[in-house]
């Protein structure tokens, strides 16, 4: 450009060098005023094309440099707001001993609760609206006291990338926006490789999916059908550490893990701090396809290692379940689990009687006991290609005893009723309205309305 204005301005003053004016007076020839402001204006006008060159370029540099962004960043968020019968919470106290009076002469009768402090979710994550005066679940993250809300359950970002044509990274971090301290989380980050294309073997290390049942694959907003977990995926749906391979062999898939403790959701699970590192716990998932449908996938799966909470090797936690899930029969689907296990917890073998009060000393005071058995089955029907009414029943049956702090006596059942509603492919939103009722208490009011809405960029 530069040299183009010169090359004009030789024409220019050559030209009227060689007039018959200029040459009869024999003076040097005056260039115009308009024609010196023209060119100060091009020259100014170069430079500044040239500037935006100069930005266009290293725009365009930094466009190809994230050009991979989009195929392996996705993000999400998730609004819902919720309502809870009574003040928010599932748990009430038996302090008379009305409901249960084998703990009127212990310590830990003092702070005996019915009901089932997760009962009252109002999100994908499982969090309660209250978790009131509970000894075992302090984290009350929502502290409602009953009223209704609106909420922002998570913001999430997940990545997935392949490094190299066998090794891969997948990762979420989701931030929870809270009335008290905000929350971060990285539910799961892990490596994958895949050591051969002739077999469909995948191993995973770092924090993990779990392998025990099938709920966990759909645990996260974007994926779920309805909006709150099962009473059950405490127990299924932690991201332990450690090494997973899932094999796929024809109808048959195979999964096993050997994990830094147990599956159970960290996020109720306090003290996993002290989760013993002498041994690892051993999991494993057996699932078979039938022809039925898309699919009828039957399994069994099963977990054993040192308890949490505590530095015994001899102290254990077994699990064991059965799930099935059958895929779009007739625009049907359904899920349906069954579990079972325990913490076998650790008492201390001094004085079991204190001879001041006369009371029995409490159980598992060195280490806590639990046992549970529960079942869910979720059945989904696609009406169109946006609108997908279910329903849920849910039973939990669980004692948690932990020394003079607490006992629990959960037997509670739950039916969900919800729409699903997917807007695009990218939008969805869910409502869905759940009964609680106690089995072995009186009724109380907690049932719950809640609603999300989600959008994911993938």
């Amino acid at each position: 450009m530069r040299g183009l204005i010169a090359n004009l301005v030789v024409v220019v003053v050559g030209v009227v060098m060689c007039s018959p004016t200029v040459r009869a007076q024999g003076a040097s020839p005056a260039i115009p005023d308009n024609l010196t402001e023209r060119l100060e204006e091009l020259e100014a006008a170069t430079r500044k094309i040239e500037r935006l060159e100069r930005d266009v370029a290293r725009a365009r540099d930094r466009v190809a440099a994230l050009s991979w962004l989009p195929r392996y960043l996705t993000a999400f968020l998730d609004v819902g707001a919720f309502a809870v019968g009574g003040d928010g919470s599932g748990i009430r106290s038996d302090s008379l001993h009305l409901h249960y009076p084998r703990y009127k002469n212990t310590v830990s009768g003092q702070w005996v609760f019915m009901g089932d402090p997760l009962s009252t979710a109002i999100n994908s994550l499982g969090e309660p609206a209250d978790t009131a005066h509970s000894r075992a679940d302090t984290d009350d993250t929502i502290h409602s006291h009953g009223r209704p809300s609106l909420i922002v359950n998570a913001v999430g970002l997940a990545i997935s990338k392949a490094v190299t044509e066998r090794v891969a990274i997948t990762a979420l971090a989701e931030w929870s926006p809270r009335p008290g301290p905000d929350r971060f989380d990285v539910p799961f980050a892990h490596i994958d490789y895949r050591p051969s294309d002739e077999i469909d073997l995948v191993i995973s290390v770092g924090k993990i999916d779990s392998v025990l049942g099938v709920e966990y694959r759909t645990q996260d907003a974007p994926r779920r059908l309805g909006v709150t977990p099962s009473l059950l995926c405490r127990y299924t749906c932690g991201r332990p550490l450690g090494i997973e391979a899932r094999l796929v062999q024809g109808p048959a898939t195979l999964g096993l893990a050997i994990t830094q403790g147990d599956s159970f959701d960290e996020r109720f699970s306090p003290d996993d701090q002290l989760a013993s590192s002498k041994l690892p716990s051993l999991s494993a998932h057996l699932q078979w396809q039938l022809p039925v449908g898309r699919g009828l996938e039957i399994g069994v799966s099963a977990m054993i290692g040192p308890q949490d909470g505590q530095p015994s090797r001899s102290v254990h936690q077994w699990h064991y379940g059965f799930d099935a899930t059958l895929k779009d029969l007739d625009r049907w689907d359904v899920i349906a689990e069954v579990v079972q296990g325990r913490l076998r917890g650790r008492t201390s073998p001094e004085l079991v009687q204190d001879p001041v009060a006369g009371l029995e000393r409490a159980r598992c005071d060195l280490a806590r006991c639990l046992s549970y058995q529960g079942a869910y089955l979720l059945v989904g029907r696609r009406i169109t290609s946006w609108f997908t009414p279910y329903a849920r029943i849910d039973w939990r049956d669980a004692v948690l005893e932990n020394g003079i702090d607490f006992v629990y006596e959960s037997h509670t059942l739950r039916t969900t009723v919800g729409l699903h509603l997917e807007m695009t492919s990218r939008i969805v939103g869910k409502i869905e309205y759940t009964w609680n009722r106690e089995l072995d208490a009186p009724a109380f009011p907690h049932d719950v309305i809640t609603s999300s809405i989600v959008v994911s960029t993938d």
